[in-house]
């Protein structure tokens, strides 16, 4: 189960609550992974589904909402086993390695961003992504090529 508490002016809560609450709300369940930043949030339910809610003005929730905000939990991506994202975009990995991104710098629909990823992690404005052979690379709101970070040892 999902429990939020604090500001929701953007719908972050999900369950169309738009004002701040002092007490715990269950907004999701059979949720496996959560991820929020500035005005919206993501989850990753159990079975793959990647769901959003919140501000939307940048896509970082893909279509749902697109343009204002969305402030009801809603599909956006299929077949996820990891999550991440920054103030404007946001990322799912399958488990076939692939990297998706969508929101700014991005398309607003999820496209391909990488092969063999085995870890991602996103912050405000960049990605970084580990992939089988150990190698880093990063993205800066998608703009321009990955860039390979230092490689870890095998």
């Amino acid at each position: 189960r999902l429990r939020v508490q604090g500001l929701a002016h953007r719908g972050q809560y999900g369950d169309g609550l738009l004002i701040e609450t002092a007490a715990y709300v269950q907004t999701a369940a059979d949720v496996a992974a959560v991820k929020a930043h500035t005005g919206h949030a993501i989850h990753l339910r159990r079975d793959g589904v990647v769901m959003g809610t919140g501000g939307n003005r940048f896509g970082p929730l893909s279509t749902h909402g697109l343009g204002d905000k969305a402030d009801r939990w809603g599909p956006i991506f299929s077949g996820a086993v990891a999550i991440a994202t920054g103030s404007r975009h946001s990322l799912a990995l399958r488990a076939d390695g692939s990297l998706w991104a969508w929101g700014e710098g991005y398309a607003v629909e999820p496209a391909p961003l990488h092969a063999n990823v085995t870890a991602v992690a996103a912050g405000d404005t960049a990605t970084i992504a580990r992939t089988r052979d150990g190698s880093l690379w990063q993205w800066d709101t998608g703009r321009g090529p990955p860039r390979r970070l230092t490689p870890l040892p095998r």
